[in-house]
Parts: structure tokens; sequence; C-alpha cells
């Protein structure tokens, strides 16, 4: 049996999501194909229904409908739990007032596990 692909379409090579993918994959022997444009989370989901030897990964939060006829699973991922690094810039000066509230929330979110993957380039802290 071939080793199976983690389709992940419209990555944009040499950017964040790139450098993370790559490091992933290196560091835990997976195949990642990023090829072609993202034409949507159906069409992702009927790629994925039509092979048994591919699969994405899916953030726990993100809300997809999982259309019946397709039989997907969703598998959590965890020891290590998989995180992606996402920065928060803010503007010293006139700072959008809706920042607070981005702000507030990322700030009540549940702290990540010490047991959470990151790639090298990603300072713990």
């Amino acid at each position: 049996m071939s080793q199976p692909s983690v389709v992940l379409p419209g990555i944009a090579p040499l950017s964040e999501w790139s450098d993370f993918y790559d490091q992933l994959a290196t560091d835990f022997d997976l195949r990642i194909d990023a090829a072609g444009p993202h034409f949507g989370d159906e069409v992702l989901l009927d790629i994925l229904a039509d092979s048994a030897d591919v699969a994405t990964l899916v953030g726990a939060r993100d809300r997809y409908v999982w259309p019946t006829r397709h039989d997907l699973r969703r598998i959590p991922i965890g020891k290590p739990t998989l995180a992606y690094p996402l920065s928060l810039i803010l503007p010293r000066a006139n700072p959008h007032p809706g920042l607070r509230a981005v702000i507030d929330h990322c700030a009540s979110l549940t702290p990540l596990p010490a047991t959470t993957w990151r790639p090298s380039w990603v300072p713990t802290r």
C-alpha cells in the first residue's frame, strides 16, 4: 500500500503555511499534497470520499457539513497536538476598535497542551 497523502490544496509556496507543512511532513514522514487551488470544501470532501489513501487536516473548531453519503470519519490527533502558528499584529497608532474583541477572544481560549508540536522556527513560551 502506498503512503497516504494529506491533501491541503492552495498552500502558497514560500509562505509560513508552506514552511509549517514542510516541517510537519519531514518530522512525521508524511506526504503533503498542496497542489492546485482550493475549489471549496465540497470538492475537498468529494476527493476524500473517492479515495482510500487520501486524508486532510481539519481543526477541532472547524465546522463542516459531512455528507452522510460520503461515510467520512474525523479522527482527533493528539500527543502531539498540532497547532497552526498564528500571529496577531497590532498597530501602535490608531488601532481598529474591533481588535479588542479579537484579543479578548484569543486570551479566553484554553492554552495549548505541553505536548503541542511546533515547527522549530516557532518560539515556545
